[in-house]
């Protein structure tokens, strides 16, 4: 049954060879031929001749017949009008379709690769931006450690600079003091220096008045 439609759909059409580039003929009649595991198309074909300038087919443009052999994967397309055939070198039309997808997606697959490696490229012109800012940022971190460290020490040194200020401070009120009592003693010292020498003299004078039988001072 399946040769027998295949036979059907190979008659009364054009015969046309892509490897010779040319029109073989006109398909009458076929028959199959079976050698071993195999079989073939033996077509019947009225070879094209007389062909006027026009180009237009009419019946005196066929002639002899001949017959060609083919073998199926030698037929790459059968259509309305016409069988296109190989001679085996010529894939069939659905592989060259499937030939056809392959490529488009080969070609797909190669445009999402570049894509790919863009973003790669891109990726990586990211991450050397980015390490550029993390050393920045590391030589950043340091200083603001070094800068930290010596704030530290400042503070040590001033804390310790206001405890002598206010041991200094402590120390003045100290003397402040002192002086107010050595100025109490000295205040005192003189006054009473001042009585002594007052009642020493007054007693001179006194002596002297009653040596001389005169008046005690009044000093």
């Amino acid at each position: 049954m399946v040769e027998a439609s295949q036979e059907n759909l190979l008659v009364n059409k054009f015969l046309i060879s892509l490897v010779e580039g040319s029109i073989l003929g006109y398909v009458t009649g076929i028959t199959v031929e079976v050698q071993g595991d195999q079989f073939f198309f033996i077509l019947k074909v009225k070879a094209l001749e007389n062909i006027g300038k026009t180009g237009e087919f009419h019946p005196g443009m066929f002639s002899t017949e001949k017959k060609v052999k083919i073998a199926p994967s030698d037929i790459v397309s059968v259509g309305k009008d016409a069988i296109i055939v190989g001679d085996g070198k010529v894939p069939p039309l659905k592989e060259i379709e499937r030939l056809v997808q392959v490529a488009g997606e080969y070609s797909s697959l190669i445009k999402e690769l570049e894509e790919r490696d863009a973003e790669i490229r891109k990726l990586r012109e990211e991450n050397v931006s980015l390490s550029k800012q993390l050393d920045e940022l590391n030589r950043e971190l340091r200083r603001y450690q070094v800068l930290k460290e010596d704030f530290e020490h400042l503070k040590e040194q001033l804390i310790k600079q206001e405890g002598q200020l206010e041991m200094a401070r402590e120390y003045i009120r100290l003397l402040e003091g002192l002086r107010h009592d050595i100025d109490a003693i000295k205040a005192s010292v003189e006054k009473l220096v001042q009585g002594y020498i007052e009642d020493a003299v007054r007693g001179v004078v006194d002596e002297e008045l009653n040596a001389r039988g005169l008046k005690k001072t009044l000093l």
